[in-house]
């Protein structure tokens, strides 16, 4: 897993906030699941320091997309990619 620091803004104020995840797709699923991030401006993977710019991104329309997403479905989907991970770390 990777240490994201994620460009937001809350309450219509910069912010910014961390996560860890596997991807740049999970760090920004991870943010559409709290509420009160209103807009996602960019990411930044702090191993690279690889930077997206996503300020364009429609945050509404991406959350209704996850809305409609089966959570079984979804739940079976990761642990087919958990059954893929290779660790090349040990």
């Amino acid at each position: 897993m990777d240490e994201y620091e994620i460009d937001v803004v809350i309450n219509g104020a910069p912010d910014k906030l961390k996560t860890y995840c596997g991807s740049i797709y999970s760090a920004i699923d991870s943010m559409l699941g709290i509420e009160m991030v209103e807009e996602i401006i960019s990411v930044k993977r702090t191993i690279d320091n690889k930077i997206w710019d996503v300020k364009d991104m429609d945050i509404d329309y991406l959350r209704s997309l996850r809305q409609e997403m089966d959570d079984n479905l979804l739940a079976d989907a990761f642990k087919t990619v958990e059954d893929l991970y290779i660790d090349t770390i040990h």
